[in-house]
């Protein structure tokens, strides 16, 4: 999990993003870290759809970025709200609709093809994804997510063709949902692999959020200036001085050990990198001049930073994914039995869980086999207690 003083020590001293998070911290009390990933995710919308660098391919500076939180706790909506009303009022046009279908969509980003949608119930979303018809909307959004041409023939035989789709999104999603419509294949280098997760909890306190708009006309300003900026530089590579930051990171990284239900951050997380730098160039480096330019270590330490964030936000939630549908029905059968207390009777853990009770009994006698569980009679029948 990421605290407020790992954020901090992330944020560029200079720019856009750090003036936003200064401003969205004193409207809700959510964790710092969901108002960087909103304000770099409202940033990229502004980016021109020619802007970017060369790294495995062509690399855009859209972004997908995912806040995890407890429900009713961590104030990830309000975080999300916070940054849609500012993009808003620089911007409206940049700002899509939740996707009902991946014909929707197409058509959605054939009349803008740049474009933001903020999904505050990304537990719907994932949960309507799995499986059936909605599942062809995680396919399409994997090759957006790339920023290559995508297309659909419609029954008359017309094709609608996007040529340079530029979507980002900007998601709050709860734990529960997180473990209960993801496994670890998701994460490895599936459609949440492209993710910037960004895992925080509220610790800060405000008795009366009224809000302080001191910032709100720079930065709707600063938006709104950069959305009509179509003259961007293309990046020609790393300086000399950011290669060797570079080279550095990228061999710890790989050299780390990392939870197997996350390993696959270590091809995802320099690309997050490459692509936040892109927007802090954007914000405050070179991007803006209209001409070819290198990026420095002005740009790339904060990038590696929020990369950073990333990646200890996946490993502070590697406990809660599941390898296989098996392994996730164990850890919600543990967790009822830890709801009363470590001990449950069968009715009771399938009252918790509300499903059938024969896939529960099978989890248990696995558990009592492994010893993580032992049966016991009392004066209420039998019961299930979780061995220390």
């Amino acid at each position: 999990m990421v605290t407020e003083e790992d954020v901090i020590r992330a944020l560029p001293d200079q720019g856009f993003i750090r003036n936003y998070v200064v401003h969205a911290m004193k409207q809700t009390t959510a964790p710092l870290c969901y108002h960087l990933g909103v304000g770099l995710t409202i940033l990229s919308t502004t980016c021109p759809v020619n802007y970017g660098m060369w790294y495995a391919g062509a690399l855009r500076a859209n972004l997908f970025t995912l806040l995890v939180g407890r429900s009713g706790e961590d104030n990830k909506s309000s975080a999300l709200n916070v940054g849609n009303r500012i993009l808003f009022q620089a911007a409206p046009d940049l700002i899509g609709d939740y996707p009902g279908s991946a014909e929707g969509l197409i058509d959605s980003l054939g009349n803008k093809p740049v474009q933001v949608i903020p999904i505050s119930e990304f537990g719907r979303f994932l949960s309507q994804a799995q499986g059936g018809y909605f599942e062809q909307i995680k396919t399409l959004l994997a090759d957006l997510w790339d920023s290559g041409p995508v297309q659909r023939a419609r029954a008359n035989g017309r094709v609608t063709r996007i040529e340079n789709p530029r979507l980002s999104i900007m998601a709050a999603c709860s734990i529960p949902y997180l473990e209960k419509h993801t496994l670890s294949e998701d994460w490895s280098g599936g459609f949440m692999g492209r993710w910037a997760v960004l895992y925080g909890q509220r610790t800060r306190v405000d008795p009366d959020p009224t809000g302080d708009r001191t910032y709100v006309d720079y930065l709707v300003n600063e938006l709104l200036n950069r959305a009509k900026n179509a003259n961007a530089g293309w990046c020609s590579g790393l300086d000399p001085e950011a290669k060797k930051l570079w080279h550095a990171w990228y061999h710890d990284l790989n050299n780390r050990r990392l939870p197997s239900h996350v390993m696959g951050v270590r091809s995802r997380a320099p690309t997050l990198a490459r692509k936040v730098a892109l927007l802090y160039g954007w914000d405050y480096g070179a991007g803006m001049m209209g001409q070819d330019w290198e990026m420095g270590v002005d740009v790339l330490a904060p990038a590696i930073k929020f990369a950073e964030l990333h990646i200890k936000s996946l490993v502070g939630l590697s406990g809660k994914i599941a390898d296989h549908p098996d392994a996730r029905m164990r850890r919600q059968v543990l967790q009822a039995m830890e709801f009363f207390g470590n001990r449950a009777t069968l009715g009771q853990i399938v009252g918790n869980l509300k499903m059938r009770k024969r896939p529960i009994v099978e989890i248990l006698d696995s558990l009592l086999e492994e010893g993580k569980v032992r049966k016991i009679a009392d004066e209420f029948g039998m019961a299930y207690v979780v061995v220390e």
